[in-house]
This record gives C-alpha cells, sequence and structure tokens, in this order.
C-alpha cells in the first residue's frame, strides 16, 4: 500500500526533473551560443591597428612584370574608409597599369575566429577574387600576408606574399613577392603610400 502512494509521487518528481533539466540545458546552449558570437564580433586592438589605414592616399606604384624585367613607375591614387563599426577598411585604388586605367577595391579586417587579418582584393585587371591572410608584428608596424592566386598562365594557382610596413605618421609601404615555378620568389611590386594632407 506505501508503494502504491509513493509510486505516484515519484513519477512526477521525476517528470518535473526531466521537464526542467532540458529546458535548464537549453537556456545554457543559448547563452554559450550568445557568448560566441560576441566574442566574434568583438572590435579589439587588431582592427583599432587597421584604422591608421583610413585616409586619402597618394601612391606610388613600381612594378616589375618578371625577374630582371625595367620597372614601369606610375603615380596613383586610394581613398580608405573604417566600415562596419570599425571592423572592416574599405580601400578604393584609382591610376594606371600598363598604361590602362585602373581600379581596385580591397576590405581589411582582423577575422577573430581564424585570429588572422585577411585581406579582401578585387580589381579591373581580372574577373578573379584574390584572398590573403596574415599576422602583424607586436607594435602593428609590419603586417604579413600569404596567398594562392589564380594564375591565368597555368590555369592554376601562384604563391604570392606581401608585406606592408608603416614607415611613419603619414606613410608606408607595401611590396608584393610573386613565386615562381622553380620555388623561388620575385618582387612584383612596391607601393609608398603618402598621405594627402
Amino acid at each position: 500500500m506505501k508503494i502504491t502512494k509513493i509510486l505516484p509521487a515519484t513519477i512526477a518528481a521525476v517528470l518535473v526533473v526531466s521537464a526542467v533539466c532540458p529546458a535548464r540545458a537549453q537556456e545554457t546552449d543559448q547563452q554559450k551560443a550568445m557568448e560566441a558570437y560576441l566574442k566574434n564580433m568583438a572590435v579589439n586592438e587588431n582592427h583599432a591597428r587597421l584604422q591608421f589605414f583610413a585616409g586619402v592616399w597618394d601612391v606610388k606604384t613600381t612594378s616589375w612584370m618578371m625577374p630582371g624585367a625595367s620597372p614601369e613607375v606610375s603615380q596613383n591614387s586610394c581613398q580608405a574608409r573604417s566600415i562596419l563599426g570599425g571592423r572592416f577598411i574599405l580601400t578604393e585604388f584609382k591610376g594606371t597599369m600598363m598604361g590602362q586605367p585602373f581600379e581596385g577595391v580591397q576590405i581589411v579586417g582582423f577575422d577573430n575566429m581564424q585570429k588572422n587579418f585577411v585581406t579582401f582584393w578585387i580589381d579591373s585587371s581580372s574577373t578573379s577574387f584574390f584572398l590573403l591572410t596574415g599576422t602583424s608584428d607586436p607594435a602593428g608596424k609590419v603586417f604579413a600576408d600569404t596567398a594562392q592566386w589564380a594564375d591565368p598562365m597555368t590555369g592554376g594557382t601562384t604563391p604570392v606574399r606581401a608585406v606592408t610596413t608603416i614607415l611613419g605618421p603619414d606613410e608606408y609601404r607595401y611590396e608584393m613577392y610573386m613565386g615562381l615555378p622553380e620555388g623561388s620568389e620575385f618582387k612584383s611590386m612596391e607601393n609608398i603610400y603618402t598621405r594627402r594632407k
């Protein structure tokens, strides 16, 4: 008789606990998800470093088509601005390349999940999308990026390395190195940016 009276009470308690536990587990999962999303969207010191590049710049471009070739020099310009709450820098580049009008668009940011700087580039000389990933030195003065870029000559990809060096409060240098089939590389471009005042 006692067992019969206790059994319904025990079952009721188990049902209540069973109903409450999934609700608490779900609440905990939602809280963890929210914390993860907030951490990923947070603007931090890496994004702050990129704010240096916002502004209007005059650009002296020196480029080489291949190792040992004579350089081509052109005067160009770009305008860069901070977007999306300081998470990215959007740059619009205008000038000439090989005597032809040239335009490019670049977006640079820091990916909190990858823990890397990421650069997206498109321009009027190609229909390809170019992506680079990289890091900076502790002082945030030198940024080093690498990528595999589409190579129209081979139909494959070419290794690319880029180094951006802040030279002063109103000047920085961008250098690009292209990989060669035998594994070496050559400097294919150098941009010197001077902030327009």
